[in-house]
C-alpha cells in the first residue's frame, strides 16, 4: 500500500472545523454525484476492532481510475492511496488488479452516510449505510429529485459501473451507446423509471451474462442508453453529462463529448447545404 496524498488524522477539533466547513459548501449536486460513486463503486462497513475494543465504521471508494479517487480525498480530506494485488475475475482469469482508493473513518464516515443516504437508490447500498447509523435509510421518492440531482447521479453512475461507446456506421455516422452492468435487477429498472419520469429518458434492459461465484449462480443484467442523429430522443440528457461539474472521469466524458461534437458538425453541415440551395 502506498500513500499518495497523506491526511492528518482526525481529531474532535478537526472534525468540527471540516465539518462546520463543508455543510457550508457542499450542495444537494454534490451528495447526488457522490451516491452514484457509491451505488457502484463505494462501500459502508462497520466491524468490531479487537484492539481498540470499539466498533470501527468507515465509508471507502475503491477504483482503478485515480480521478474520481483523487477527488474524493481532495473534496473529505482524506488519505489518497494506491496498492496493487493478484485477483480473478468471475470468469476465472487471473490479473493484476491496481486500485485507488480512499477511506472515510469514524465521524467522518457517519457524516458522510448519513448526507449521502437519501440519493441511495441501491437496495443493497442503502442496507449496508443503515447498518452504519444505527438506522433505517430510505432514498428520496422518485418524484422528489430535480432534474439536476439525478442528472449528477446518473453521470457517476455510469462512469463507474457504465460504459460509453460510440459507434461507426456507414457513411460516416455514429450513435452513442450508454450502458450500466449490474447484478440487480430491480436497481437498473429504478433507473430506468426515475430517468423516464424526470429526464424524459427513453432506456432498456436485460440479462446478458451467467456466471458462478462462491454464493452461486448469480446473473448480470445491462442498461441500454442509445442516441443518434436519426434517434436524437436522448441527445439532451447526453449533453448534460459534460456541463461543468457533471461527469468526474475525462476518459469517459471525452467520449460523450466526441458524439456531441458529431451532432453538431452534422447539423452545420446541414445548415450550409440549406443555405446554398
Amino acid at each position: 500500500m502506498t500513500v499518495i496524498n497523506k491526511y492528518p488524522w482526525a481529531t474532535k477539533k478537526r472534525n468540527k472545523d471540516f465539518f462546520k466547513r463543508k455543510d457550508a459548501q457542499l450542495t444537494n449536486l454534490d451528495w447526488a454525484k457522490w451516491a452514484g460513486w457509491f451505488d457502484t463503486d463505494g462501500c459502508f462497513t462497520t466491524h468490531y476492532n479487537k484492539k481498540q475494543k470499539r466498533y470501527q465504521r468507515t465509508a471507502e471508494i475503491r477504483l482503478k481510475d485515480r480521478q474520481p479517487v483523487e477527488l474524493f480525498s481532495d473534496t473529505f480530506e482524506a488519505s489518497l492511496r494506491y496498492r496493487e494485488f493478484n485477483t480473478v475475475t468471475p470468469d476465472k482469469v487471473k490479473h493484476l488488479a491496481k486500485m485507488f482508493n480512499c477511506c472515510l473513518c469514524g465521524p467522518k464516515a457517519e457524516w458522510f452516510t448519513e448526507n449521502l443516504s437519501p440519493y441511495l437508490i441501491k437496495e443493497e447500498k442503502r442496507e449496508y449505510a443503515g447498518t452504519l447509523l444505527e438506522d433505517t435509510v430510505n432514498s428520496k421518492s422518485f418524484n422528489t429529485w430535480t432534474k439536476d440531482e439525478l442528472t449528477h447521479y446518473l453521470a457517476t453512475v455510469i462512469e463507474g459501473d457504465g460504459g460509453v461507446q460510440i459507434m461507426s456506421k456507414k457513411q460516416g455516422m455514429k450513435s452513442l451507446k450508454i450502458t450500466i452492468s449490474s447484478s440487480d435487477s430491480q436497481y437498473l429498472a429504478n433507473l430506468i423509471s426515475i430517468g423516464a419520469s424526470q429526464l424524459d429518458i427513453k432506456a432498456t434492459y436485460k440479462k446478458y451474462a451467467t456466471y458462478e461465484t462462491l454464493k452461486g449462480t448469480r446473473n448480470r443484467y445491462r442498461y441500454y442508453l442509445y442516441c443518434s442523429v436519426k434517434n436524437p430522443h436522448n441527445l439532451d440528457f447526453i449533453r448534460s453529462l459534460v456541463k461543468p461539474g457533471v461527469m468526474t472521469l475525462d476518459r469517459k466524458k471525452k467520449v460523450v463529448q466526441e458524439f456531441i461534437d458529431f451532432i453538431d458538425s452534422r447539423k452545420i453541415k446541414k445548415s450550409d447545404m440549406e443555405n446554398r440551395v
